[in-house]
């Protein structure tokens, strides 16, 4: 995959995932924080079923074999990276939206 097809397909799913994170604090009484949580467990849930289906040897015949210890460092890696960069791309900066609160 080319840096820029990668790019745009990170900016698709940022967006979307942005657009279902701002639709659970609109319409929860859920934090910030507990929201992200959420989401942070709908990727791991999302490996548990994509490894599994690689795991069958009737699965997948893309070639890709899950190593859970390392695939789950990678995607820990790849969350606490993002978390902490200051130079990213904005796509959208947050801090920009006045909170409202759930009253």
């Amino acid at each position: 995959m080319s840096s820029n097809d990668r790019d745009a397909t990170y900016a698709a799913i940022r967006a979307a995932m942005l657009a279902s994170y701002a639709g659970t604090l609109a319409s929860t009484h859920m934090s910030p924080l507990e929201a992200l949580e959420c989401i942070a467990a709908a990727v791991g849930s999302i490996y548990r079923e994509v490894a599994d289906s690689h795991l069958d040897p009737e699965g997948c015949t893309c070639g890709w074999r899950p190593n859970e210890v390392m695939d789950i460092v990678a995607l820990e890696q790849a969350i606490a990276a993002n978390a902490a960069r200051e130079d990213e791309m904005v796509y959208f900066d947050l801090r920009s939206i006045t909170p409202v609160g759930h009253g």
